[in-house]
């Protein structure tokens, strides 16, 4: 009986430690960009399936997906408007009940024109309906180029991760 207790007392903080996530962020990092992400999301390919996403990852435990998209030069003069207001539209038109969470707001990170916009609404699966909350950064670089990243938790578990996802995004790196 001793040897099963003396077990259990071993096994228990080998259990609580393989649980925990590192503060440490982990990094994706390519030939053209470099972006930081936590440590509790992992590497899919099954989030965003178009050929364009470079990057996704994801904790279905947590309910916590983050993406990165190359969206190549911008269309024209106006480009990086369109691609705001392209996106934002395809995001409300894909949910029920959109709400727009925080006005738009523009700011340059990374020597990176950046827009980032804030909607929650319902998406439906089988025999369930959740309230997600999608923050989405679009960046341009000097030269035109367009890059999105979004990220989406449940919009009640906000306080959690919310931080988190901004802060990958805003760790967005482009090489020269």
């Amino acid at each position: 009986m001793k040897k099963y207790q003396l077990l259990f007392l071993l096994l228990i903080p080998i259990l609580f430690t393989s649980c925990r996530y590192s503060k440490e962020p982990k990094v994706f990092s390519n030939d053209k960009v470099s972006i930081e992400y936590p440590s509790y999301l992992f590497k899919s390919n099954d989030i965003y399936p178009e050929p364009n996403c470079i990057f996704q990852a994801k904790n279905d435990y947590r309910d916590v997906y983050f993406i990165l998209v190359d969206h190549g030069q911008k269309p024209g003069e106006k480009g990086f408007e369109m691609m705001c207001d392209s996106i934002l539209n395809q995001l409300k038109r894909n949910m029920k009940e959109p709400k727009i969470e925080s006005q738009d707001s523009s700011f340059t990170i990374n020597n990176l024109k950046a827009k980032e916009f804030q909607i929650s609404g319902v998406l439906s699966s089988e025999k369930q309906d959740h309230r997600f909350l999608f923050v989405v950064d679009v960046f341009e670089t000097t030269d035109g180029h367009i890059y999105q990243t979004a990220g989406w938790l449940l919009r009640h578990k906000r306080q959690l991760w919310l931080k988190d996802l901004q802060k990958s995004t805003h760790s967005l790196k482009v090489k020269s």
